[in-house]
């Protein structure tokens, strides 16, 4: 890709990758976690938009995190755990356990999902209980905050562990966020967990709702902004099974994403061409689904940027970095090798959405 006006806002996914040999930090490699992932912030990565995000593929069972959890976060977050079959969207691959609030609530899954966490929330331990799906499942992280920090508060940490995700000024941390430790620890076990309906409200099922699926009802059109206007139609290159989630969705947070697998070539909208503008950042990731190589995206797709239609062309997982106000659009999937995953966050509760010439 040669250099352009806009080539700073394309983010390779791999720039978060570790040195050959490494993987994961082994504060975080445990039997549940992921096999591979790739961790992006606002700070580092994303121009200062005020978001970070992760992406990976999982296969292991059991706590992502032993004896570090519950932790807390002063961003609200999602955490959204979906499967890699593009024709079952409704399979996860996967059975899981997550504990939400003070009271640790238990709260088993097995089919996508995304676990609304505000501000403050305790939320984990995470614990994988099977994998049905021979690849394994995907799970990404959606923070509102451009820097990642968390307070553990687990009762299971080690000094040493402490010193390494927490070291003395100026000493570089191994662990890929701020980490602060709670001065009160919290046990996680039998006697007290609670088995309550409390927090079924932040467990939101994913299924695939978009104008591509199906007709908006009038009152989900105003979410949509002109892309409900009944001028434009998905083209051959959008896929039908889609999950959009909006702020009503997720406890009013400012935030609207989209996620689906796309294996068709095509135009997304028809007609093409046309540009558009949001009022807030918008971040659109593309993404491989195949967990034995996390950097290979399956795909070539074409997006235009700026109101001068300057073309871009992605042939590698990519996170696209889109300005409020920035016109974009025109994305075509060129030709498809293996369907790939595309995420799109935007920063408001609706996604206001206005087409421009």
């Amino acid at each position: 890709m040669k250099d352009k006006q806009y080539q700073k806002y394309f983010k390779p996914l791999k720039i978060v990758a570790p040195p050959p040999g490494q993987g994961i930090t082994n504060i975080f490699r445990n039997t549940g976690n992921a096999d591979v992932n790739r961790w992006l912030n606002g700070r580092d990565h994303l121009e200062g938009v005020a978001l970070n995000f992760s992406w990976g593929f999982y296969t292991g069972l059991g706590d992502w995190h032993p004896g570090m959890d519950p932790h807390i976060h002063p961003y609200p977050e999602c955490l959204v755990f979906v499967g890699l079959d593009p024709d079952r969207p409704e399979y996860l691959g996967a059975k899981l356990q997550y504990c939400l609030g003070e009271e640790l609530e238990i709260h088993n899954f097995d089919k996508p999902t995304c676990v609304v966490a505000p501000g403050g929330f305790y939320h984990c331990p995470s614990v994988t209980m099977d994998v049905t799906s021979p690849i394994g499942y995907s799970f990404f992280i959606i923070s509102l905050g451009a820097a990642p920090a968390s307070t553990w508060l687990g009762d299971g940490f080690s000094q040493e562990q402490i010193s390494r995700m927490a070291p003395a000024k100026g000493a570089k941390s191994e662990a890929p966020m701020e980490s602060t430790f709670g001065a009160k620890r919290v046990h996680f076990g039998e006697e007290t967990i609670s088995h309550g309906h409390l927090y079924d409200k932040n467990m939101v099922p994913l299924v695939p709702n978009t104008f591509a699926k199906r007709k908006l009802k009038a009152e989900e059109k105003a979410l949509y902004g002109d892309f409900a206007s009944g001028k434009y139609l998905p083209g051959p290159g959008m896929t039908p099974n889609a999950d959009w989630l909006f702020g009503k969705d997720l406890g009013g947070m400012k935030l609207n994403f989209c996620w689906g697998i796309h294996k068709s070539p095509g135009a997304w909208l028809r007609p093409a061409g046309e540009m558009h503008i949001h009022p807030n950042d918008e971040v659109m990731v593309f993404a491989g689904t195949e967990p034995a190589d996390v950097d290979w995206l399956g795909a070539e797709i074409q997006i235009d940027m700026g109101p001068e239609h300057e073309r871009y062309i992605i042939t590698e997982p990519t996170a696209v970095v889109i300005p409020a106000g920035m016109p974009h659009g025109n994305v075509v999937t060129r030709w498809v090798d293996r369907p790939f995953g595309v995420l799109l966050m935007n920063l408001g509760a609706r996604h206001e959405t206005k087409f421009v010439e």
